[in-house]
């Protein structure tokens, strides 16, 4: 009887199984913005945001689990996500809450390799590179103009020699944007 009852479930379609490029343990790095700020402008008081993040399949494979342990500067900011696929709407949705008490709905689209993620007040694109090693994030307030986080990457956690060469990386962006900043005050 139990053999019946299953072989009656539903299965995830080809538009869940496309949210494969997410799963497994992300190290991301990159520079936050306080709201409306630009990060052309020079004034702009950027600060370091780290996470660690996991995304896994719930049981059935029809919704992500997503939980993230961020740093913005000094900022704790943790949460957790649904990421699903609404077959009715034709559409991905996500619903996330962090430790703020935040818990906005987004919905999501995606076109080839890049995932836009949209609700009233902001939005978020993420590359998912062509390997899918790694993902580079930008987002904001809503607007082309303001921007309120930006990822330099996230790479896909692996190995020690994994993480290794995202602390490189990471210190090689650091000292170019250093350099800029030092540019930039010169002029």
């Amino acid at each position: 009887m139990a053999d019946t009852v299953e072989s009656h479930l539903p299965e995830p379609s080809v538009a869940h199984r496309r949210l494969d490029v997410f799963v497994g343990t992300w190290h991301a790095e990159g520079e936050s913005y306080a709201e409306d700020q630009r990060a052309d402008e020079p004034r702009a008081s950027a600060v370091p945001w780290t996470s660690e993040e996991s995304y896994e399949w719930l049981p059935g494979r029809f919704f992500l689990l997503h939980r993230w342990d961020a740093m913005a500067g000094q900022r704790p900011f943790k949460g957790t996500e649904i990421i699903g696929y609404d077959e009715a709407q034709g559409g991905y949705f996500t619903r996330f809450f962090d430790n703020a008490g935040n818990h906005p709905e987004y919905r999501a689209s995606v076109d080839k390799n890049v995932w836009t993620f949209t609700e009233p007040a902001t939005r978020a694109t993420v590359t998912i590179s062509d390997n899918r090693d790694s993902m580079r994030s930008t987002g904001n307030g809503g607007s082309a103009e303001a921007t309120g986080f930006r990822f330099a990457t996230a790479s896909r956690v692996a190995s020690d020699s994994d993480i290794t060469f995202a602390a490189i990386r990471r210190d090689e962006e650091r000292k170019r944007h250093d350099a800029r900043m030092v540019s930039d005050s010169a002029t």
